[in-house]
C-alpha cells in the first residue's frame, strides 16, 4: 500500500510542509486522492509484473469464472482474459464460463464469434464440454451458424462427434425454418459420424417435409425407417397424417387415421400419445375439418391411450385457436353430459 501511495504522490511537490491551498487547488488535490477500489486495482496491476501468470492459472481461472457466473460481469471477464492472453495464459481454461455468460446475456452472436476464435487458436476443450456448449448455442435458434461451428470443430479435430441430441435439435431447427433439405444433409452427416437415427430424428424430418408439402419424400423417409429398424410411434403417424390433410389426399387420410388409432393403443408412452393427439386436433382445425373433431369427441377412438380430460381440453384449445368458440362450447356440453366439469373461466 505504501509503495502505491508513494508512487501516486511522487509528482506532487510540497515546498511548504503545511501549504495553504486555494479553493481550486484544494479541489484538484481532493479529486486526485485515490479511492480504495482504485488502490486495489493498482496493486493488482503492479503485482502482475512481478508474478508469473502461467504459474497461477488456477487463480485466474477462478477469478474469470467468478466474474462470469457470480458477478455477471462478462465484459470485465473478457477484458481480463484478453489481457492475460498476451502474457501466455491459455484461453481454453475459461471457454465454458465465457460462452455460458454470453448466452445468459442473450449475446449469442458474440458467443459464436468467441467460440470460432477459440477454435482458430487451437484452444478446444474435451468432447463433452464442446457438446454442452453447442447445446447452449443452439438456444439462439440460428442453426446455420451453429452447424458451421460444428463443422469447424470437426475439421480441427476429426475425432469429435456431436451428440445425437444436438444433431436432432439442428434437424428440428432447419425443419422449422422450412429447410428440410439442409436438415437431410445433417442426417447424412450424423450417420457418417457413427450415429444411428432415432424415431425422433425421422419424425422431425418427416414433419419438415410435410410442412413444405413434399409428401413424396416424407413417405420415402417413413419407409426408410422400417428398413433401418426404427419403429414409428404414434407421433410419427400423426405428423404424416397432418401432411396428408394439408395436401388433401383423402385415401391416405383414412389409412393413416386407422393406423394412428391402432398405434396409440400399442404405445406405452402417454406423453407421445398426447403429443400425437394434440397435433392431430390442431391439424384438423387448421384445415377446417371441424366435423371430424366432433366425430372423435363422440366416439373417442383413441380409447384409454389418452386421458379423456386431456382429449377434451385439447379439442377446446384447438377449436378456440381456430376461432370456433361455439364449437368449443359444444365440446364443453359433451363433457358435462358425460360427467366431466370444467373449471370456471377455463374457456
Amino acid at each position: 500500500m505504501t509503495m502505491v501511495m508513494n508512487r501516486m504522490f511522487s509528482r506532487v511537490h510540497l515546498s511548504n510542509p503545511k501549504p495553504k491551498l486555494d479553493f481550486q487547488r484544494r479541489a484538484r488535490f481532493i479529486s486526485y486522492m485515490p479511492t480504495q477500489k482504485r488502490i486495489e486495482q493498482l496493486e493488482e496491476e503492479e503485482n502482475l509484473d512481478n508474478v508469473s501468470i502461467t504459474n497461477k492459472q488456477a487463480y485466474w481461472t477462478r477469478k474469470i469464472h467468478k466474474l462470469c457466473a457470480i458477478d455477471g460481469n462478462v465484459d470485465d471477464a473478457l477484458g481480463l482474459l484478453d489481457f492475460l492472453r498476451l502474457r501466455g495464459y491459455p484461453d481454453s481454461l475459461n471457454l465454458s464460463s465465457i460462452i455460458h455468460a454470453l448466452c445468459r446475456s442473450q449475446r449469442y452472436a458474440e458467443a459464436h464469434q468467441r467460440f470460432f476464435f477459440f477454435i482458430a487458436s487451437q484452444c478446444i476443450p474435451d468432447e463433452r464440454t464442446c457438446n454442452v456448449l453447442i447445446a447452449r448455442l443452439l438456444d439462439s435458434r440460428t442453426p446455420h451458424i451453429t452447424f458451421e461451428l460444428v463443422c469447424s470443430l470437426i475439421n480441427v479435430n476429426s475425432e469429435f462427434v456431436p451428440s445425437l441430441m444436438n444433431y436432432n435439435r439442428l434437424i428440428d431447427q432447419f425443419c422449422k425454418s422450412s429447410e428440410p433439405q439442409v436438415a437431410h444433409r445433417v442426417l447424412f452427416d450424423m450417420i457418417s459420424r457413427g450415429h444411428c437415427p432415432s424415431v425422433v430424428t425421422y419424425t422431425t424430418l418427416i414433419s419438415g417435409y410435410c410442412k413444405c408439402g413434399d409428401m413424396g419424400v416424407a413417405f420415402k423417409m417413413f419407409g426408410e425407417m422400417s428398413k433401418k429398424g426404427v419403429l414409428p410411434n404414434s407421433l410419427t403417424y400423426s405428423v404424416l397424417l397432418s401432411g396428408a390433410l394439408r395436401s388433401g389426399d383423402a385415401q391416405y387420410e383414412k389409412e393413416l387415421m386407422v393406423q394412428l388409432w391402432g398405434q396409440m393403443r400399442n404405445d406405452d408412452d402417454p406423453s407421445v400419445n398426447c403429443a400425437a393427439f394434440a397435433n392431430l386436433m390442431d391439424s384438423l382445425c387448421r384445415e377446417g375439418l371441424f366435423h371430424q373433431v366432433f366425430e372423435i369427441a363422440e366416439d373417442m377412438p383413441q380409447g384409454r391411450s389418452v386421458p379423456e380430460e386431456f382429449a377434451y381440453a385439447q379439442m377446446i384449445d384447438s377449436l378456440c385457436k381456430a376461432d370456433r368458440h361455439h364449437g368449443a362450447s359444444r365440446i364443453v356440453y359433451m363433457m358435462r353430459k358425460r360427467g366431466f366439469y370444467t373449471k370456471h373461466g377455463s374457456i
